[in-house]
């Protein structure tokens, strides 16, 4: 409950921001056992999967892009550690790439999220 009172001034804080000249845009992503290419259920060691999003309308400059993960299938390694990671990557006024990635010898089976991005007129 900590957390509500800080994202809640985040989203006011990006919502005045778009009022004030700015445009938003955003989606959901998801990926797991079932997508082409998919290698974090098995195997040890980094394992990366990449996920293209393409904006529904190129913004007039390279916009910011924030990731939430809101959730995830995975299995812990031997040391009880589930590891999964998010990044932006190759971020541009078409689209950007979501990097997802495990480590060790965890399992992930899925991930699921949202992005949004915003950037000035």
């Amino acid at each position: 409950m900590k957390r509500l009172p800080l994202i809640s001034a985040i989203v006011l804080l990006m919502l005045s921001g778009v009022a004030s000249g700015q445009t938003l845009q955003k989606g959901d992503f998801s990926a797991d056992l079932n997508s082409e290419g998919w290698s974090l259920g098995s195997g040890i060691g980094v394992r990366t999967y990449i996920i293209f999003v393409t904006f529904e309308k190129p913004f007039d400059s390279v916009p910011t892009v924030v990731l939430a993960l809101s959730g995830y299938d995975a299995g812990t390694g031997k040391d009880g550690i589930v590891r999964v990671s998010l990044k932006t990557e190759k971020i541009t006024r078409d689209g950007f790439v979501i990097k997802v990635q495990t480590w060790a010898d965890s399992r992930v089976g899925a991930v699921y999220g949202s992005w949004m991005a915003w950037a000035a007129k």
